[in-house]
């Protein structure tokens, strides 16, 4: 049996920084990096018990490196993957290895996002009348940094506020949700 190696090299994070899989979203691109850099910590602060981080921290490097090809089904076997790990990381007897359920948790939100893109594009390439839905749902949402650049040029107030709210309505619909609702429970 070969024995696995662990990196241990978390001060130079540029060969981190340089992987990306090019076939998923930056969002997921950047939290499986994080993953990757606090699996790197959790090496530093462990000598035992780790093989099968080893093997995750390769597994995902592999993923960035796009020496894995994410179809349907290994973008499943990745979600189930970080979820065993997220609810399992107590029984590996790592020190510290709490620290590594919040970029699991946000890897694994971000996942299954990418999961239902994946569904939506299936779908969208198989089915007519689906194809009619997804296109009639897609909105045509400009870029947030020119929305604001235009906002700036803007001298009315309220003009400034309606063009904010549709662009907190469209990009971060349950955060404004959420903020409506508390402002509106606040001021009472």
């Amino acid at each position: 049996m070969s024995h696995k190696t662990k990196k241990l090299e978390i001060l130079d994070i540029d060969d981190i920084k340089s992987l990306e899989n090019k076939n998923l979203s930056k969002k997921v691109n950047h939290y499986l990096q994080k993953t990757l850099f606090t699996i790197r910590i959790l090496f530093r602060h462990n000598e035992e018990n780790i093989d099968d981080l080893i093997d995750f921290y390769y597994y995902i490097e592999d993923v960035l490196d796009d020496k894995i090809y994410l179809d349907e089904d290994e973008l499943k076997i990745l979600i189930y993957r970080v979820t065993d790990l997220v609810l399992n990381i107590e029984d590996y007897g790592v020190c510290g290895g709490s620290i590594l359920i919040e970029p699991l948790s946000q890897l694994e939100g971000a996942l299954l996002l990418e999961l239902e893109k994946f569904k939506l594009k299936i779908l969208h390439e198989e089915d007519e009348l689906w194809q009619e839905i997804i296109d009639s749902q897609i909105k045509d949402n400009e870029v947030e940094f020119n929305v604001l650049i235009k906002i700036l040029g803007e001298d009315d107030v309220g003009t400034i506020k309606k063009e904010v709210a549709t662009l907190l309505k469209q990009n971060y619909q349950q955060e404004y949700l959420t903020y409506l609702s508390r402002k509106d429970y606040l001021e009472y």
